[in-house]
């Protein structure tokens, strides 16, 4: 019972699990449950051959750490005061077995793999990988967005505007717009009918600033 009580509280922890095993007759406290969890020895982890290496935040912006994790297994190994080159070098002296250092483009985290794990292979992550192709492939269309422009007017037949859409940034089927316009459109209704502008905020659930701007605009198109 006490192991079957354990992994109910690895896995839900303790009101969850608590909860749980009362369902299955158990009837105890969440506290007890937890003193279980807090009962199981460490577990050991293997020395870990893929090591993932990133930073993290424990005060974002200011206080960052390093974290590193078996990329075979998905499981976590150790987590590091800060993200210098030093610790890392360190860590990585204690465990000879890394092979293969998984890691973003940050010097630091080079650097300490260099120092003392000359031999390990150093290869980017796949979130990194991605990212890098998703800013190459930005930058490239952002150069050459005069040609996309060319190739889409000489594809793309001109049709006439609509009279909604003359002098309009956003034309009819735009979220946004569309949005805007029958806002604009209900307000200055409820204005033509002799409500008052709290009246209007109050019936159409928007703040008095919103209902001032749609009611000082002559026209939606103003507003965009």
């Amino acid at each position: 019972m006490r192991s079957l009580l354990a992994e109910v509280g690895l896995a839900l922890a303790g009101r969850a699990g608590a909860r749980l095993a009362d369902v299955c007759g158990a009837s105890v406290s969440r506290n007890t449950v937890l003193r279980l969890v807090d009962a199981l020895p460490e577990p050991r982890p293997q020395a870990p051959r893929v090591v993932g290496v990133d930073e993290y935040a424990m005060r974002r912006g200011r206080v960052y750490g390093t974290v590193l994790a078996d990329v075979e297994t998905r499981r976590p190994v150790d987590l590091l005061p800060d993200r210098e080159a030093g610790p890392l070098a360190a860590w990585l002296t204690q465990h000879p077995g890394i092979e293969v250092g998984c890691r973003d483009r940050a010097p630091f985290f080079a650097e300490g793999a260099s120092i003392r794990a000359p031999t390990a292979v150093q290869v980017a992550d796949r979130f990194h990988l991605w990212r890098n192709l998703s800013e190459a492939a930005e930058r490239c269309v952002s150069r050459h967005r005069s040609c996309l422009r060319a190739t889409f007017a000489e594809s793309v037949p001109e049709k006439a505007p609509t009279p909604a859409e003359r002098g309009s940034p956003w034309p009819t089927g735009h979220r946004f717009a569309d949005r805007t316009r029958a806002k604009h459109a209900a307000v200055h209704a409820l204005l033509a009918a002799g409500h008052s502008r709290r009246a209007i905020q109050r019936q159409l659930g928007m703040t008095y600033r919103t209902v001032q701007r749609l009611a000082d605009a002559t026209r939606p198109e103003d507003l965009f």
